[in-house]
């Protein structure tokens, strides 16, 4: 991997950046899908998390990289297995109706 050219690695982080843009489109609107009456409640609550994820983030990271010897496999294979998990969680529980018409029902 030394010996790669420093343009492919520019190349993919900025195309791994642009994509970032396109992220917001699909949870964001996501909130109306889940209520229509309390869109800014859930709206707090998951900007909330965010910001919990990313004040923990950095310190699970480097505390997996201290026990692990420095080892970068651990943490992104954690990364990978958390993401996977979630994934599955949303595959099997998500619902098209807003909780409104399930209340209802």
């Amino acid at each position: 991997f030394k010996s790669w050219n420093p343009w492919i690695s520019t190349i993919l982080l900025s195309l791994a950046n642009a994509s970032f843009g396109l992220a917001p489109t699909g949870f964001k609107s996501n909130y109306l899908d889940i209520t229509e009456k309390y869109v800014g409640i859930v709206a707090g609550y998951g900007n909330t998390l965010g910001t919990v994820a990313s004040i923990l983030g950095p310190k699970i990271t480097a505390a997996t990289l201290v026990h692990s010897d420095g080892n970068w496999h651990a943490v992104l294979g954690t990364v990978c297995v958390i993401n996977l998990v979630a994934a599955l969680n949303y595959a099997r529980t998500a619902v098209v109706t807003p909780i409104e018409s399930m209340i209802l029902q």
